[in-house]
C-alpha cells in the first residue's frame, strides 16, 4: 500500500512538472458512499489532453478544454461521456447519474459526479470505469471506494 501511495505521489508530481508530455494513461476516481444522504459522490481526475482527444474521436468536436477558447458545449459533451463511461450499479440496478461539473488542476480535469442510491438493507455495489479507454487501449482507471469509513481500491 505504501508503495502504491508513493507511486501516485510521484505520478502527480511528475505531471505537474511536464504538463503536456506524458506517456502513460491513468485516471484516478475517488468514490464515497453516504448512506445518510442516499448518494455516492465521485471525483475523477484525467489528463485534459486525453479527454479532449477522446471527445474529439467520439463526437467529432474540438472543445479546446482548459483554454480561453473553450467551447460553450464542453460541459454537455463531458457530462454525456462520463455518464456513459462511469457506471455504478447497486443490487444489479444502475444508479441515476448526475454530473456536478468540472474544474482544472494543472494538466488534469477534475470531474464531479453523483449517483442516487435507493436505500436497502444490503448493498452489492459494482463500479465500471471505462473513462478514456475507448481512445487509449493502455488506459488504466484506478477507483478508490469508501463505504462506512472503509476504503477499497481496485
Amino acid at each position: 500500500m505504501k508503495t502504491w501511495i508513493l507511486f501516485l505521489i510521484t505520478l502527480f508530481s511528475l505531471t505537474s512538472l511536464r504538463p503536456l508530455d506524458h506517456k502513460f494513461y491513468l485516471s484516478v476516481t475517488q468514490m464515497e458512499f453516504d448512506a445518510d444522504k442516499n448518494r455516492i459522490t465521485a471525483i475523477s481526475r484525467v489528463f485534459v489532453d486525453d479527454l479532449e482527444e477522446t471527445l474529439r474521436q467520439r463526437y467529432d468536436v474540438h472543445l479546446a478544454l482548459g483554454t480561453d477558447r473553450e467551447d460553450a458545449m464542453a460541459s454537455f459533451y463531458i457530462s454525456r461521456y462520463v455518464e456513459q463511461k462511469l457506471i455504478v450499479e447497486m443490487n444489479n440496478h444502475p444508479l441515476k447519474f448526475t454530473f456536478a461539473g468540472f474544474t482544472y488542476q494543472n494538466n488534469q480535469i477534475v470531474l464531479l459526479s453523483e449517483f442516487s442510491v435507493i436505500p436497502s438493507d444490503e448493498y452489492e455495489i459494482k463500479v465500471t470505469n471505462a473513462l478514456i479507454a475507448d481512445a487509449y487501449s493502455e488506459q488504466q482507471n484506478l477507483v478508490h471506494f469508501r463505504m462506512n469509513q472503509k476504503k477499497q481500491s481496485e
